[in-house]
């Protein structure tokens, strides 16, 4: 088999021809900015600490102060592997309702599939892709297809499931072009198909909630595309920039003599007088201010 996928941690790793290559999710996670997620997991610790206060003050009074505050600190980290566990299971329980093998459902997860078989019906698509791998040589990259259907009026759509809280993010549309451009997918005998055989004419984000779903279009042409490798490319960047900075060394031609070049430095700052000197004025003072800050 060519293109080879490994469950590791949360998600998945891809060997294309023996090689490693990254996954879609992979690339766009670490090539796209998410400012939201600062104030999410300021969020998420603060909802932590004020739901768990009464068991958490005692601990600060009796001198566990630091791990209390390791607890708080890593609440937006566990919260955070809690979706992608039920995201990933939701998945799973989806591809079974596609093939039609029974499952168990888990109580808490009910809902989620229960919206997943609602959308199934209420679009009535006919699976031809479930979880399907897709690779690209010409752009080294590899993911997972979570749907590919032929809708009602005979035209194939592609179908990108999440279960996020927030909904569809934008990134999701990276997503379903990447795969879309893709230059393969592995059939169900691990055969290599060109993915443009498939003439896939449109792209959907769909948001699986625990009370319902909904189904958000997705501009996936080739200009989104284009993004996609545009955020690739930071991604690949970002990943190699600890080889820029090495170790620390000593002076290239370290001095003989034994008395220090110089003594200790005077600092004084630009906005305090000396003995004889007067004090700036205000109004001077702010404009040295200012201007530094311009510069």
């Amino acid at each position: 088999m060519t293109l080879v996928r490994t469950a590791a941690g949360r998600g998945y790793t891809y060997t294309l021809d023996g090689e490693p290559v990254m996954g879609v999710g992979s690339l766009t996670g670490g090539g796209l900015p998410k400012p939201a997620l600062l104030g999410w997991a300021a969020r998420s610790a603060a909802r932590y600490a004020v739901d768990h206060w009464r068991c958490l003050a005692p601990r600060v009074a009796s001198g566990e102060a630091e791990s209390v505050f390791e607890e708080i600190r890593g609440a937006p980290f566990r919260e955070s592997n809690a979706a992608a566990v039920r995201g990933t299971e939701i998945h799973r329980y989806a591809e079974a309702l596609l093939r039609g093998t029974g499952a168990e459902v888990p109580d808490e997860l009910d809902g989620y599939v229960a919206s997943c078989s609602d959308f199934l019906d209420d679009w009535g698509v006919r699976p031809l892709l479930t979880e399907a791998l897709v690779g690209s040589r010409a752009h080294g990259y590899a993911g997972t297809v979570d749907l590919v259907a032929e809708l009602p009026g005979g035209d194939l759509g592609l179908f990108v499931y999440t279960t996020r809280p927030s909904g569809v993010w934008p990134e999701t549309a990276l997503h379903a072009a990447a795969f879309q451009f893709a230059d393969f997918y592995l059939s169900a005998a691990d055969v290599e198909v060109p993915v443009s055989a498939l003439e896939i004419g449109a792209a959907y984000g769909v948001h699986l909630r625990a009370d319902g779903y909904a189904v958000h279009p997705l501009e996936a042409g080739e200009q989104t595309f284009q993004r996609f490798l545009d955020v690739s490319a930071v991604a690949r960047a970002a990943k190699g920039l600890g080889a820029l900075v090495h170790g620390p060394v000593a002076p290239p031609y370290p001095l003989k003599t034994g008395r220090p070049v110089s003594g200790p430095r005077a600092v004084r700052r630009r906005d305090m007088a000396t003995a004889d000197e007067a004090a700036p004025e205000p109004e001077v003072l702010l404009w040295t201010v200012s201007h530094n800050d311009e510069q």
